[in-house]
């Protein structure tokens, strides 16, 4: 990357190295130096063609190369220091030594100036393993004899620590004030400015004593911790004296009031405080050894952090295991098991049988569940957290069920005994669902009905409609089992061209009307399902017996049956069941990320995808990020989405639950998780998301909202 000299890392040090260099030019080497802190990937391109550099078959080109080498640690810090310490590089370097590479080829001086360097870091970085393990090597293998002769100005020396800053005195707007004051020759603002001054040392003081408070408190808790857990240690019910119980039981009350004192110390601290990962380790320190007092002790039965009974949530409350159905939760893997069935109703509404159970995973809304670690529950104790907080987005009403109809009935009674007037399937209410006959040979209403495998209802049945393609299975469409008939058949089969009854025939004369109306006005909405029989397939009716229609193959905004195309309750556009996005295929986009979730160093951001799935320009592709840069690992990471009706939210299977502990020398650790969001009717975005994790020993439920989305109309085009 050229800077605004056009000078980039490559032409610096091509002329730093320079063969034709009489000397070390230390300009260019030192414009190298400050071009790699400039960039932000310049201690990764650096090594790279510093490598290159060195393994040089000129002695002199490679002798400056590692005189630049030398100057970049000295001069360019921490960034370039984990680079150097990697195996890639030092295997580069090794090479030079190596006979096995081009040991026989380099000249003593390159080898030397090398072994000298990786010595000299051994001693100057004894954080960096790797040379050390690298230099260790080479004297094994006899390539190094003895350690070299270091003289001090090759000897990197740590720079000196910075000097500590004073927050109450680094006040920007404050040192601006006081020095305006103190320039002032007015006598009004020389008082006010020692006023100011006098504040400031009063802050100062009140900061220095809250530290002296806090390091006061931990080195008391973790005496205590230390006392009583070699106490417990020790403990003998039958040989230990009252003189040690009474001292157990006095260092047990000490560590519960420590407890509440540390809850107490953390949340005033602030986040990016490097005593916060102190405090936390204290807590859990005292959390343990309050509960082996318990259970040694008292006998209390304790599973982990917490009793069996109860789990207590982030904020200390305990919540027992009362768990109600998540509503349009992201696709996880455990199936709903909390909506009881309910008893069929006492009116002549025709209700039908509830769609079949499939060991595929659940795609409506009433199915989704939350996905907890095997053992644990934890997560579904929480559930109903989420729960009250969706019900003010209208998603809890769950879908009904009914019970299954034995092989000798079917819904075929309720035509046959209730009134035209109170066929309220057939109101004016919209349906969901249109299906379209096949070519193979059709069957009339009264013996289809019977087999009929689910009909929506326009409320009761908010599920999603699948195309034609779907398995017979599918539900939110009218689908027409080819199947052996029930045993009402035989009964219900007539004897010439007519029906089993005049009023049965008047029923059917009124929906042939109504399916005369839907032909008339058809023209906008699209068939979702065909009937196709099987080969098992054989006609219920006399060769003579006229052929009826079955439903229309589309229907128009004027049919009382079926649904225009601009309802929000059209399923194909809703559904996600069969969208699946590779991580490795997504493109990320020119639009800035969104920060979800942002506490004690565990972060979630939300990066948008530049592209939108094949054939669905309403889905947006959003690739969750989760980060760690707090000095406890992350542990048992679920997240769970939830939006309003009109939408569809899915999450694909993360790359994994834990995050490991932040390390200065490494990068932090992350896990992805592609998170499809599915728009039809192009509506202002609502994402709430419940989170669950394990922040060292301490457990967390997390419950948040995202309205940060990109417009609609640049969906696909970010």
């Amino acid at each position: 990357m050229a800077e605004a000299e056009g000078e980039s890392l490559e032409s610096w040090l091509n002329k730093a190295t320079n063969p034709s260099n009489r000397q070390e030019d230390w300009e260019y080497i030192i414009g190298f130096c400050d071009q790699i802190n400039k960039e932000l990937e310049g201690p990764q391109i650096a090594v790279r063609l510093l490598a290159h550099k060195i393994q040089s078959p000129q002695e002199w080109e490679a002798v400056q190369a590692l005189t630049v080498l030398e100057a970049c640690m000295k001069n360019c810090g921490r960034r370039l220091h984990n680079e150097v310490g990697k195996f890639r590089f030092l295997n580069e370097l090794i090479k030079v030594v190596s006979p096995k590479y081009l040991g026989d080829r380099v000249s003593e001086k390159v080898k030397t100036k090398v072994i000298e360097l990786l010595f000299s870091w051994t001693l100057a970085l004894p954080e960096e393993a790797k040379i050390k393990d690298a230099y260790h090597m080479l004297k094994r293998q006899g390539i190094v004899q003895s350690d070299p002769p270091i003289p001090m100005d090759r000897t990197l020396i740590p720079s000196p620590p910075p000097r500590p800053k004073n927050p109450v005195f680094d006040d920007e707007e404050k040192s601006k004030l006081l020095a305006r004051l103190l320039k002032s020759k007015n006598p009004d603002d020389l008082q006010e400015a020692n006023r100011l001054i006098k504040s400031m040392v009063k802050e100062d003081e009140a900061r220095i004593q809250k530290v002296t408070k806090r390091l006061h408190t931990l080195e008391e808790v973790n005496n205590n911790v230390k006392l009583l857990h070699e106490m417990l240690l020790h403990y003998s019910q039958e040989y230990s004296s009252d003189a040690d119980k009474e001292l157990m039981k006095e260092l047990f009350d000490r560590c519960e009031n420590k407890r509440r004192t540390l809850f107490k110390l953390a949340s005033e601290t602030e986040d990016n405080d490097n005593s916060l990962g102190d405090i936390l380790q204290a807590s859990d320190n005292l959390s343990r050894v309050i509960n082996s007092y318990k259970t040694i002790i008292e006998g209390q039965i304790v599973n982990g952090e917490v009793t069996t009974s109860t789990m207590p949530d982030s904020e200390g409350n305990s919540h027992c295991g009362n768990q109600g159905a998540l509503i349009d939760l992201a696709e996880l893997d455990a199936p709903s098991n909390s909506s009881p069935a309910l008893a069929p109703p006492t009116s002549g509404i025709p209700i039908l049988p509830p769609p079949p159970q499939t060991s595929g995973p659940p795609r409506s809304r009433s199915s989704s569940q939350a996905e907890a670690p095997p053992g644990s529950d934890s997560t579904n104790n929480a559930l109903s957290l989420l729960d009250e907080e969706l019900l003010c987005l209208g998603l809890t009403d769950p879908a009904p069920t009914a019970p299954k109809e034995s092989p000798g009935s079917s819904q075929w009674h309720l035509f046959q005994n209730e009134p035209p007037s109170d066929l309220d399937f057939f109101s004016p209410r919209p349906v969901p669902a249109a299906s379209c006959p096949s070519d193979g040979p059709q069957l009339p209403p009264p013996v289809s009905t019977s087999s009929m495998s689910q009909a929506p209802l326009p409320a009761a049945f908010p599920a999603p409609v699948v195309p034609a393609s779907a398995p017979t299975h599918s539900t939110g469409s009218f689908m027409f089992s080819s199947g052996p008939a029930p045993a009402l058949a035989p009964k219900a089969e007539p004897k010439g061209p007519e029906y089993p009854s005049s009023s049965t025939s008047h029923r059917l004369d009124a929906l042939d009307q109504l399916l005369e109306e839907a032909k008339v006005t058809s023209g906008l909405v699209k068939p979702v399902s065909c009937f196709s029989p099987g080969p098992t397939a054989s006609p219920l009716l006399p060769a003579s017996a006229p052929a009826r229609p079955l439903l229309p193959f589309s229907t128009g905004p004027g049919s009382p049956l079926f649904q225009s195309q601009g309802s929000p309750q059209k399923g194909p556009e809703l559904s996600l069941a069969s969208v699946h996005v590779p991580l490795e295929s997504i493109k990320p986009s020119s639009a800035l990320p969104v920060t979800a979730y942002d506490k004690n160093g565990f972060r979630i951001l939300f990066h948008f995808a530049k592209e939108c799935p094949p054939g669905r320009p309403d889905v947006l592709v959003v690739v969750v990020s989760m980060l760690n840069t707090a000095p406890l690992p992350v542990k048992s990471i679920v997240l769970q989405a939830a939006v309003p009706k009109s939408m569809k939210v899915k999450l694909q299977p993360p790359s994994g639950t834990e995050l490991s502990p932040f390390s200065p020398i490494q990068p932090p650790a992350a896990i992805t998780q592609v998170m499809l969001l599915a728009n039809p009717m192009k509506e202002k975005v609502r994402l709430r998301y419940k989170l669950t994790f394990a922040l060292g020993e301490q457990l967390s439920t997390e419950l948040g909202e995202v309205d940060q989305f990109p417009p609609v109309e640049q969906w696909g085009n970010l």
